[in-house]
């Protein structure tokens, strides 16, 4: 990971698949977590409260308030507080075609945006970043051996998608900065795709 990390300074951070991987890349010496998905188990939950108050950076995966007054209610129990992501859904609807993944609720700007607001008054938890992953960019196979046509219609989805991505990111940009919130890091992309 290190290498990687080195070998750029575009690479920054690390993204985990639970917060159990994030705390035990802590353990490892590794900081700057990014947990991809919304957590619920306690345990994992006050270790990771534990160690940012300690002066850990692990940002957790939120993408409902639900998720929100949990981090709120063990952060106020262990006097301290949780850094936390938006998790916003960039997927692209055409007609008749849902082009990307059901990962998050959040489907539009104006969601994200009253979300955002509302953790914006919460002193046990700081909106760290935000992030949308493009699954149907970096997950959606475009050179298919022996499928020309299928390969042409995906990339020319993609084509569409990545201004539409584009659009969101730069709408809801604006929109947090007009409430007067600094992020840290602005999360896109995923596995496969650097674009």
């Amino acid at each position: 990971l290190n290498m990687i990390k080195e070998y750029s300074d575009r690479f920054q951070g690390i993204m985990c698949f639970t917060a159990t991987e994030a705390i035990y890349l802590y353990e490892q010496g590794f900081d700057d977590l990014l947990v991809a998905y919304p957590t619920w188990d306690e345990k994992q939950l006050r270790t990771v409260c534990r160690l940012v108050k300690t002066g850990a950076t692990i940002t957790l995966m939120v993408d409902s308030m639900a998720h929100v007054k949990r981090l709120k209610s063990i952060a106020k129990e262990e006097e301290g507080m949780f850094l936390i992501a938006i998790d916003v859904d960039v997927s692209t609807k055409f007609p008749g075609v849902y082009f990307g993944v059901y990962r998050s609720p959040l489907r539009s700007v104006k969601k994200v945006i009253h979300l955002a607001k509302q953790i914006k008054e919460i002193p046990q938890v700081k909106l760290d970043g935000v992030m949308g992953y493009e699954a149907q960019i970096a997950g959606v196979v475009d050179q298919a051996p022996n499928q020309k046509v299928k390969n042409n219609v995906v990339r020319y989805l993609k084509k569409r998608s990545r201004k539409q991505i584009a659009r969101k990111r730069t709408t809801l940009m604006k929109a947090l900065h007009k409430l007067g919130i600094s992020l840290r890091f602005v999360n896109g992309g995923g596995t496969g795709s650097l674009k």
